[in-house]
């Protein structure tokens, strides 16, 4: 065994992306793999603590644990920070391998490790099989998908190829993870891959185009696993989960035979318009489905053209109007400067947003990340309004500022756009709680006034202190309002 003791972690982020309320899928799955090896593990997240606090918190776990080897999960945002946070691991704990995986790897590959000196290896897409073949003592070359250093060369094994019977895998336990800091909603992921040519998105770059699926009934027992355990609220976090119709269906029809009318399922996520229907929305609503998000882009069809989406706003409308009518909690999500976007295009966006009683519509800063199409055109245009290394290190989604501009729509516009939605988000987010108070009249107002303040998302951002002041309220005024018709 070359590692027998490994810690991973779950890396902090400024602002918006911080707000963690579940456990991280990824390295859930990760420790189940290490689990089942018999490799000793813990695990320490770092989203608990603020992002300037995390290297004390770090270390002071580091001392704790002893592990010989760490593996972290990375995004391609805030990397330089965490560049410098990877080197002072290192120099304070020498003997301790660093080992990095996440998106940020598979996007840069070796020059992750030739920009990070601290960093001993990378993962390449899925890491299963990799962390444990790595830990067992495997041979760094016959390591597919293990990113290493040789002298001063830095290497990379080839490509491992995806694994496409993920019943074959166990799905989180998330045995040494203290559940009890999280929410008491469960995340599941069901798939992976997405065979969707976005040009916008960097999914593809960490999970892969072939869409892999688990089985109906595999799903459905991790569900009854967590719900033997008192969870009754899941939130799927797949990237297409409603491709296949008919495991839908029949995810639909294992949940009505367990007789669980006390659950609440969401796909936070986003599912695409074009693969739903009124029907299977119906279905989904009938055993438990209250939350849907859809990722609409834009309310112009010559901007999804631009994206290429494969979709048509003709169909996301219908999509978004079926599930409003059917009593969904839907949030829409929108992207502001697209390719050929122009001021005209964002107003259709925005009266979109606003023509079915959704729950939020939220308008995000659009990012050109590295190894995306939509990168490659900002860079051949050289229309970077601040250079990638700048952008990429903060979280432009929630800055008005552009990260770059177009003939079509200027930083000036950009920002007013931003703005504008975003203040439409938060009109929207008191309609929708004071309707949902409405039945408690001049307390539902004060709630409603409070729960969109800043100071409620500043003091009650960490999920353990909205676990234990906030859900209870929730759930009790809901049940009351249940009770009451």
């Amino acid at each position: 065994m070359r590692y027998k003791k490994v810690l991973l972690v779950n890396l902090a982020y400024p602002g918006y992306l911080g707000n963690i309320s579940t456990p991280p899928t990824g390295l859930g799955s990760l420790a189940q793999a290490l689990q089942e090896a018999e490799i000793d593990y813990g695990f320490l997240d770092l989203g608990f603590w603020s992002y300037k606090q995390e290297k004390k918190r770090l270390f002071s776990e580091l001392k704790k644990y002893s592990p010989d080897l760490i593996g972290i999960s990375m995004m391609t945002l805030c990397y330089l920070d965490h560049y410098e946070l990877l080197n002072s691991i290192k120099k304070e704990f020498p003997g301790i391998a660093l080992l990095v995986g996440g998106a940020h790897i598979s996007t840069f590959r070796e020059e992750a490790l030739k920009e990070c000196w601290a960093i001993d290896f990378g993962v390449v897409l899925e890491g299963d099989k990799t962390l444990v073949e790595l830990c067992q003592g495997r041979a760094f070359a016959e390591i597919k998908g293990l990113i290493y250093r040789r002298g001063e060369e830095v290497v990379y094994a080839g490509d491992r190829e995806f694994i496409q019977d993920l019943d074959s895998l166990s799905w989180p336990r998330y045995h040494n993870f203290s559940l009890k800091n999280y929410s008491q909603t469960m995340p599941i992921v069901t798939s992976r891959g997405c065979p969707y040519d976005c040009i916008y998105c960097p999914v593809r770059l960490a999970i892969g185009r072939k869409f892999r699926m688990r089985s109906a009934e595999n799903v459905i027992g991790e569900m009854e696993y967590w719900h033997k355990k008192g969870y009754r609220k899941f939130d799927i976090w797949d990237d297409n989960f409603t491709l296949v119709a008919p495991r839908v269906y029949k995810i639909c029809d294992i949940i009505e035979k367990k007789g669980w009318d006390d659950i609440e399922l969401g796909v936070p996520n986003g599912v695409r318009a074009d693969r739903v229907n009124r029907e299977m929305l119906s279905r989904m609503k009938e055993v438990g489905f209250t939350m849907l998000s859809f990722g609409v882009e834009s309310g112009s069809n010559k901007v999804l053209q631009n994206l290429r989406k494969g979709e048509t706003v003709e169909v996301i409308e219908q999509a978004i109007a079926d599930a409003c009518e059917l009593g969904y909690k839907v949030f829409l999500y929108f992207l502001i400067g697209s390719p050929g976007e122009t001021w005209n295009d964002f107003q259709a966006s925005l009266s979109l947003a606003q023509r079915y009683p959704v729950a939020e519509a939220r308008f995000y800063t659009l990012i050109p990340f590295p190894g995306t199409e939509l990168y490659d055109w900002v860079k051949e245009h050289n229309y970077f309004a601040v250079s990638p290394n700048e952008y990429l290190n903060i979280v432009p989604h929630f800055s008005a500022d552009p990260c770059f501009t177009t003939p079509e729509m200027s930083k000036e516009e950009r920002i007013k756009a931003f703005n504008l939605g975003w203040e439409l988000t938060s009109k929207q987010r008191r309609i929708y709680r004071a309707r949902r108070l409405n039945h408690l009249g001049l307390l539902g107002k004060v709630i409603t006034r409070f729960t969109v303040s800043d100071f409620y998302h500043n003091i009650f951002k960490p999920s353990w202190l909205r676990k234990i002041f906030i859900e209870p309220l929730k759930n009790y005024i809901f049940k009351k309002k249940k009770q009451n018709g």
